[in-house]
């Protein structure tokens, strides 16, 4: 057993630290975060192709079969977000960082079912996630983006202790043709660990 519960079970990409890691799962208090199953893709997409989802994301309307690809194209990158009843609410994905090399670094990109959204279950599942990143996987410093309308994700990863590194102006084009200035914000493992009082 790792740390925050986790077991040893998914791949976790070499781009989120030193060591390929196999994650199963974490449980916190009212969630069960896991990785993606091709199981997942028809909650998954209904999901996200919702326009709540759409509204601030750079993608498309997606059939199954193009979830089911990108599930599998992610495999070990792609967790999903369920309620303790085991119903999928949302996901969490973990990418290479493409703005730094070689540091340590990774980026987290993440959505919320409406239905779930504004009741604080994706932060306590991103700092679940942030915790097995840093203690797990030897991540020295996670990234994450959020399209400047979007005050929800911004307060969010504020919240989390993430910190604004700058706007990128003119960045995405998102659903609908709508251009979008990006909010770039990072946390370092120290800010995790002093956020949690383990500094």
């Amino acid at each position: 057993m790792e740390p925050n519960g986790v077991k040893d079970t998914g791949t976790v990409p070499e781009a989120a630290g030193e060591k390929a890691l196999m994650f199963e799962q974490i449980q916190t208090e009212r969630l069960l975060i896991r990785a993606a199953e091709e199981a997942d893709a028809e909650a998954l997409q209904s999901i996200q192709n919702t326009d709540f989802v759409l509204r601030y994301n750079g993608m498309e309307r997606w059939t199954l079969e193009q979830t089911r690809s990108f599930l599998e194209k992610k495999r070990g990158r792609a967790l999903v977000i369920c309620d303790r009843g085991g119903c999928v609410i949302g996901e969490i994905g973990i990418e290479e960082d493409s703005l730094r090399y070689d540091v340590g670094s990774a980026e987290l990109n993440y959505y919320i079912s409406e239905e779930f959204a504004g009741q604080g279950l994706m932060r306590e599942a991103l700092d679940a996630v942030l915790g097995f990143l840093f203690d797990a996987c030897g991540v020295t410093l996670v990234t994450a983006r959020s399209f400047v309308p979007n005050t929800a994700s911004r307060r969010l990863l504020e919240k989390l202790g993430f910190r604004l590194e700058g706007v990128l102006r003119r960045c995405v084009r998102g659903y609908g043709g709508v251009v979008f200035d990006d909010a770039l914000y990072s946390i370092t493992k120290e800010e995790f660990e002093a956020n949690h009082g383990r500094a």
